[in-house]
């Protein structure tokens, strides 16, 4: 199951791509999206707006696709998940860029720069070997030590 989630925002051009390329068969397979406060509805997959827990969801997910929310990514990434990252560029100052930018220079993650693309890293992601998980509890203890250096 691909599991989509953009947390209690909206990322709408990120759920209508995703349906749409469901509904070309462009990605195949079980498709749940979480659409949090979204106008656009999925059409050719099954979605909710919020649950009071993503981890059944993460649970059942050969893949994850985030919107770049570090709480969102830290959790999936510590689950082991493979994880397909989105920026929201309507985020104040698109900060999610740089933080999606040094995760998948780590190996952590796949940051998917463009949405038309997204249905192509769907299909390399899910034939590829699953993500390494790593403690969060170490990536925070790294972003101190580095501010700490400056």
């Amino acid at each position: 199951m691909i599991f989509v989630t953009v947390g209690s925002i909206h990322f709408d051009t990120l759920i209508q791509t995703l349906d749409a390329a469901i509904g070309r068969g462009e990605v195949e397979g079980e498709v749940i999206m979480q659409i949090g406060n979204g106008t656009y509805v999925p059409k050719h997959c099954e979605h909710f707006r919020t649950a009071p827990g993503l981890a059944p969801y993460y649970e059942r997910a050969a893949l994850v696709v985030g919107h770049g929310g570090t709480g969102t990514t830290l959790e999936v990434l510590e689950r082991g998940l493979r994880l397909i990252s989105v920026s929201n560029p309507s985020m104040i100052d698109n900060h999610q860029h740089e933080f999606l930018d040094a995760l998948e220079r780590k190996g952590l993650l796949r940051y998917c720069r463009v949405l038309t693309e997204l249905p192509a890293y769907i299909r390399q992601s899910l034939q590829g070997p699953p993500a390494r998980s790593f403690s969060t509890n170490l990536f925070f203890r790294k972003v101190v030590d580095d501010l700490e250096a400056l």
